[in-house]
């Protein structure tokens, strides 16, 4: 029988931990018919078997359970021999405060349950099979490794892995470890008691490692020299090199440069450039890095435990001389396969397709991230819109359920979910409470039609429920009626002139309107969420309590003088963001939605601007006012900008970026999937597709892709019809032909659309 083990002592610093055990197979790994192991760990783990890396885990997750990874005779037979097999566990077992999206107890600890089932001399026949269970019990031994020591870098970066340095040759201190608890079905004992690690099974794959890539050599100087990439990444560097025994290599980790304009300012420029500049530095102020100390031998191999994000690496060489054998890397991210694609007539869209691929894997690991060189967390709004991103790239639905699973299990005693999820340390941000509601509400229009997704959905309406309570406690009734002050981080975008992203007021404690915009628009999704569960009731309360906060809306911050709708009911400052969440609450439709959208993006210098943050929801709000064809261009300006500066991975914002990888940034994935070659899920589960493509919004010639649905790949392609087989409309020509193939081989030809033509196809 299997327990948890762990060490004796109670480590106040973070460390490597070695689990290991020798298990004897007495018949050749070609007779194993199957094979099954079981492993978790505390606090992070990588399983070798004879020497070869097999897996890692645990995968992140709640506080309240452990994943725990299961491994068969694919992972797991490749590398068995018979004889003497050696299993090792690399654990890393973190400090307090310190990489804050994994969990962690007092002690170093791990489980392992394996089964290998064979046949005798290969022949199929029940006299000649046998079973070979083995699993962490005392019989295993654990060391320490002294030779490494972790920094653990100030500010935002206690959510990143520690940085490493590794003192030459391995230091192995043998720990003594104890038997102390048995998993039981389902984590709780007979009295309801939990373990001290609940156990569930991973719910994603492993990630996924690319082929090595060599970096390319791009500046030099005295005791340094700098590597590209080539592309922006999250990968495992690994770096073999020569050198004076003691010398110290220094590994540091950047997304872009800086250089310095004619004012002495530092800036982003072309994120391609090679400088010569001595004086252009790595960006940012809070940098991550590791360092390697030259053994006796004179050789050393380095690999960092947790992949890494970067487009550069800058290697600092101190007390002797080094020299570089290899230096390469390895790609790491949720597994992508290559599905939904986009092409057109204009290269700058191919161009933003990729770029926008490239973000979200970027961004897409055990978890949804916002940004991986910063801040490796989930956060809720992020993940809504990486989520909605993902799935026009990719069918799978297990990152996105893992998604709104993880941040749903975040929810604390007022209703409030918090702001990012998994983490030791509590943040809430009263608006991302109705993004979760928001992108379940997304989640139920692309996941698989079963009663298995019913279910699922089902189980979250008490999260949805009490999150939406969490703004009645709030609501100040005795004066505005609105969403009103309450104790948290009141964040709605990153604009100018907005203290902390909070629009002017809010500090004061006065109501949002855009927050009281989002908790209607918050409502009506859940509403569609109760209704497809099967509550019809709970759905019309829902539905019922939106209609009464868009009136009081309307009538405590409608600025009838200026037609649009004040930051706050008392001050007279407008925002695109209150029209847009107008637009998406109904609390204008029709007409008034249009030209409420059209006076919000008239050239006017009082307007606060959105954001990448609040970008996708821009471009639904025009689309739902029916003004996307006028506008949508021009908002995509930001995105050619960065394509300019030679940007692999959409930035935080345009202009002066902070992070060089911000999975929420990824719009032009959506417009080109969903508004260009106009498809999207008309009935939940994807039951039905609407296409409806915008081809001449942006100007094309010709688009073509294909877009992922639970039935497989719809491929749509759109051309311009020659001019002069078209009747005369405006002077230009308007009009296109549209094919379309389906997941069963059928197919779908048409000529003579326009722009806003309707198709409606039955999938499910």
């Amino acid at each position: 029988m299997s327990h948890w083990i762990r060490t004796v002592s109670k480590p106040v610093d973070t460390h490597f931990y070695y689990f290991k055990k020798e298990i004897e197979l007495d018949f050749e790994p070609l007779s194993v018919r199957s094979v099954c192991i079981k492993v978790c760990a505390d606090s992070r783990y990588r399983l070798y078997v004879n020497g070869a890396f097999a897996g890692e885990g645990p995968c992140q997750g709640s506080e309240y359970s452990r994943y725990y990874e299961t491994y068969t005779e694919k992972e797991i037979l490749p590398l068995l021999r018979r004889g003497k097999n050696e299993f090792c566990l690399k654990v890393l077992h973190l400090e307090e405060n310190s990489f804050i999206s994994i969990y962690k107890r007092s002690r170093p600890a791990m489980w392992l349950e394996g089964e290998i089932n064979y046949v005798l001399d290969c022949q199929e026949s029940p006299g000649n099979t046998g079973k070979y269970d083995f699993g962490s019990d005392d019989s295993w031994t654990c060391m320490r490794d002294d030779s490494v020591t972790f920094r653990h870098f100030p500010g935002i970066h206690i959510s990143v892995a520690p940085g490493e340095e590794h003192w030459g040759d391995p230091k192995l201190e043998p720990e003594a470890i104890q038997r102390f608890e048995t998993p039981s079905p389902g984590g709780y004992n007979i009295f309801g008691l939990a373990d001290a690690y609940p156990l569930e099974e991973r719910p994603v794959p492993q990630l996924e490692y690319g082929e090595e890539k060599e970096f390319a050599l791009a500046r030099k100087g005295e005791n340094f020299e700098e590597y590209d990439a080539g592309v922006y990444t999250t990968a495992l560097p690994t770096l073999k090199l020569r050198g004076t025994p003691g010398a110290t290599v220094k590994l540091t980790y950047s997304e872009s440069y800086l250089v310095r304009n004619e004012k002495g300012e530092l800036y982003k420029g072309l994120r391609d450039a090679v400088y010569t500049d001595p004086e252009a530095v790595f960006s940012g102020d809070r940098v991550v890095y590791d360092v390697v100390h030259i053994p006796e031998s004179g050789a050393a191999e380095f690999t960092p435990f947790w992949y890494k994000a970067f487009r550069f690496v800058r290697l600092d060489v101190s007390g002797g001389e080094i020299s570089v054998d290899r230096f390469s890397y390895r790609p790491c991210f949720y597994p992508f396969p290559q599905e939904g694609y986009f092409r057109s007539s204009d290269d700058r869209f191919e161009e933003m397709w990729k770029v926008s691929v490239n973000t979200v894997k970027c961004c897409a690991h055990e978890i949804y991230v916002d940004c991986p060189y910063y801040e490796q967390q989930e956060y809720d709004m992020d993940s809504c819109l990486e989520m909605l991103f993902t799935q026009r790239m990719i069918s799978d639905p297990r990152l996105p359920l893992k998604g709104v699973t993880d941040l749903a299990r975040s929810q604390i005693f007022n209703g409030m979910l918090q702001a990012n999820y998994p983490s030791t340390m509590t943040q809430i941000i009263p608006n991302f409470t109705l993004f979760w509601v928001i992108m379940l509400r997304e989640y139920v229009r692309y996941a698989p039609a079963t009663a298995a997704t019913v279910r699922q959905v089902s189980s979250f309406l008490g999260t949805v429920d009490k999150a939406l309570e969490a703004f009645e406690i709030f609501r100040d009734r005795d004066n505005y009626g609105l969403a009103g002050a309450n104790p948290y981080w009141n964040f709605v975008d990153w604009v100018p002139g907005w203290p902390v992203g909070i629009t002017p007021g809010g500090l004061e404690g006065e109501p949002l309107t855009v927050s009281s915009m989002m908790f209607t628009a918050a409502l009506r999704n859940a509403a569609e969420i109760a209704e497809y569960c099967g509550r019809s009731a709970r759905a019309a309360e829902y539905r019922s309590r939106a209609e009464e906060m868009a009136a009081v809306i309307r009538e405590r911050c409608y600025d009838a003088e200026a037609g649009l709708f004040r930051n706050t009911p008392s001050r007279r400052e407008f925002s695109e963001h209150t029209a847009l969440w107008a637009v998406l609450a109904d609390v204008v439709t029709g007409e008034d939605a249009r030209k409420l959208m059209e006076r919000t993006l008239e050239d006017r210098p009082d307007m606060a601007r959105c954001s990448f943050s609040m970008g996708f929801f821009l471009f639904r709000a025009i689309e739902k006012a029916g003004v996307y064809d006028k506008y949508a261009p021009k908002l995509l300006a930001g995105w050619q900008r960065m394509l300019d500066n030679h940007c692999t991975t959409w930035c935080e914002n345009p202009d002066s970026p902070r992070s060089e990888c911000h999975g929420w940034s990824s719009a032009p994935a959506y417009e080109l999937s969903a508004l260009v070659l106009g498809a999207f899920p008309a009935e939940d589960g994807y039951k039905k597709l609407r296409i409806r493509p915008h081809l001449f919004t942006y100007g094309t010639e010709w688009a073509e892709g294909a877009v992922p649905t639970p039935y497989g790949l719809v491929r749509i392609s759109l051309r311009r019809e020659a001019a002069a087989e078209q009747e005369p409309e405006s002077g230009a020509a308007k009009r296109f032909s549209i094919d379309v193939k389906f997941p069963d081989g059928s197919t779908f030809g048409k000529s003579g659309c326009v722009d806003g033509d309707e198709f409606l196809f039955r999938l499910g």
